[in-house]
């Protein structure tokens, strides 16, 4: 259990208990903070945080199967979740039952043997040191993932970027470079899955695509080489959907490469109308993939907006199951473009669009000005 000493929350209407856990509890070395019902124990718990919770489940004002629901609700998503252990003299089968289906953890019966709830807190309390552990590790990783994604080689250019991962890292990716010549390349990446084990990934791809624009190589042996890369490095199931551009201004045109994302959309004279739909299977799939024939080269024009969207734009669902794309996509890129509002203001849109419901997978939206 280490030495490190532990808050409790006794949530219990029967003063004795309370007194007998207290004197016990602070016995074992632990800070004890005391609720007499639920609502008092939901209070408590939001405001200092205990490292675990003794609940009763009959209790007035609220009982402990609906604080802990709350508890829950509360705290849902976090790191390191609270046990919550009941200790309940119930019999009822579907009770006790209960006390597991509304987020609790573990019952110990009334009357407790002090023997058996030692042991059983001091299980629970090394699941939370456990716990604690992989967060601060995880945490320390996503610092350095975080600092190696940052690329003083990135150039943003007459463009704006936007991006709302789910966790403290993003699975997508977005890269920028100019070549002598002008022409600016363009990769929006997302990897499969999102979070830590998407992002990991992304230094792979960065450091292949600057230290090959840069010098000169040509969209095709670029994106050739991030394939095999992926494919020969990566794990199995690891995979990278991409759009890729090479947006020369000076020529009026754009080549395009779509790897199994959405069209891109551009905006011209506040008309909209989508680029060209995948060509290409996402990148690492296979090691040999026919890019040369995935090459659509579109015309642009001083004044054209051109739009690229991670699949979190795109498939933000309604709570009937629909995609946000389409229509929806349409009218609020077309509103950002006439207007030149933040990027940000799309994520009202999504909100609205998907209810209640969190984000299930990070946001990226692009725009890049001819």
């Amino acid at each position: 259990m280490g030495e490190k000493m532990r808050t409790i929350l006794v949530v219990d209407d029967d003063p004795l208990a309370r007194l007998h856990l207290e004197r016990f509890l602070k016995r074992e070395g632990h800070k004890v903070l005391m609720a007499f019902d639920g609502r008092q124990g939901l209070e408590m718990f939001l405001g200092h945080a205990p490292d675990l919770v003794l609940m009763d489940v009959m209790m007035p004002v609220m009982n402990g199967h609906e604080t802990t629901r709350r508890i829950r609700a509360e705290t849902a998503g976090a790191d390191v979740p609270v046990p919550v252990i009941f200790l309940t003299g119930v019999e009822d089968q579907e009770m006790l039952a209960e006390c597991l289906r509304c987020g609790g953890d573990d019952f110990i019966a009334k009357p407790f043997n002090h023997v058996i709830l030692q042991a059983r807190l001091n299980a629970w309390l090394r699941r939370v040191e456990l716990a604690e552990k992989i967060a601060m590790d995880r945490e320390a990783i996503e610092n350095v993932i975080l600092k190696m994604r940052k690329d003083d080689r990135s150039d943003h250019y007459m463009m704006r970027v936007m991006m709302t991962p789910v966790e403290k890292t993003t699975g997508d990716l977005v890269l920028s470079a100019r070549d002598a010549a002008g022409v600016q390349y363009v990769l929006l990446g997302d990897f499969t899955g999102h979070g830590l084990v998407a992002a990991v990934c992304g230094p792979l791809v960065s450091d292949i695509f600057y230290g090959m624009v840069v010098r000169g190589f040509p969209s095709l042996e670029v994106l050739r080489r991030i394939n095999r890369q992926i494919h020969d490095r990566l794990p199995v199931d690891m995979f990278l959907t991409a759009s890729f551009i090479a947006l020369d201004r000076n020529a009026g045109r754009m080549i395009v490469y779509n790897a199994g994302m959405h069209p891109l959309y551009r905006c011209r004279n506040g008309v909209g109308d989508i680029g060209p739909a995948s060509r290409l299977m996402p990148l690492g799939i296979m090691r040999d993939i026919p890019i040369e024939d995935a090459e659509v080269i579109m015309d642009v024009r001083e004044g054209d907006l051109i739009y690229l969207y991670s699949d979190g734009v795109y498939e933000t669902q309604s709570p009937d199951g629909a995609f946000f794309g389409g229509e929806n996509l349409d009218r609020v890129l077309s509103g950002i473009a006439a207007s030149q509002a933040p990027l940000e203001s799309i994520q009202s849109d999504l909100e609205r669009f998907r209810g209640n419901a969190n984000q299930r997978d990070d946001i990226t939206l692009v725009e890049l000005r001819v």
